[in-house]
């Protein structure tokens, strides 16, 4: 059984192996073949060990790559229609390990099974009008997860607000998470703006929404 994804390979579980009943009397081919099975056996535990530490000397889990995923979208995405569900999208990966773009991109599918933290951060916009409200909440393989949504209230003209939060979720090997959001009002968007300035007092790029997944632990068993 996999459980430790590492930098360049994966670390398989070691089995106490099973070793041969001695003979009654001294057998230089029993001791011979009891001393390779010791062997082998130990050698697979210095190479898991290795694969733990990157070379300080201390085994301190540095070495170790578990999945994880970033991801945010450079464009503006504006609503369907009031009060319509609608997927957020992402047009860019920044980092990934076992976590990844779907298809269709508003997809993050993960590779291998485990309780994950999804946190995400979007920005809202409001182009004018009055109060609108703006509701956020996620999706494992197309169907709701109960008691995730919430709520969020904008007021004026041009006015501007930034939700973030996160969820942590079961998931099974190949599950898709998605962001979903619906609005009142559709003069209300998830705004991406370029960045401004001379360096070094330039302003980077606002992506219209960045998320994040990364492993938090495996699956009971």
């Amino acid at each position: 059984m996999t459980f430790i994804v590492t930098t360049d390979l994966q670390i398989d579980r070691v089995t106490a192996p099973r070793l041969p009943a001695a003979p009654v009397e001294y057998e230089s081919r029993y001791h011979d073949q009891f001393a390779d099975i010791l062997r082998l056996y130990f050698n697979r535990l210095d190479g898991v060990l290795a694969r733990l530490n990157v070379g300080s000397g201390a085994i301190d889990g540095s070495g170790l790559r578990l999945p994880y995923g970033a991801f945010h979208d450079s464009t503006t995405q504006t609503p369907t229609a009031v009060n319509t569900a609608k997927a957020i999208t992402f047009d860019t990966t920044d980092y990934s390990n076992g976590v990844a773009r779907g298809t269709p991109t508003s997809r993050i599918v993960v590779t291998y099974p485990g309780y994950y933290n999804f946190q995400f951060s979007t920005q809202l916009d409001k182009s004018s009008g009055a109060a609108a409200s703006v509701w956020i909440w996620p999706r494992v393989n197309g169907a709701n997860i109960t008691h995730s949504a919430s709520k969020v209230t904008i007021q004026g003209t041009a006015a501007e607000s930034v939700p973030a939060w996160n969820f942590v979720l079961a998931m099974n090997a190949n599950d898709y998470f998605e962001l979903y959001w619906l609005t009142d009002d559709t003069n209300v968007q998830l705004k991406y703006e370029p960045g401004f300035g001379v360096a070094p007092n330039n302003v980077p790029e606002i992506p219209s929404v960045i998320l994040t997944a990364t492993f938090v632990s495996a699956l009971p068993p």
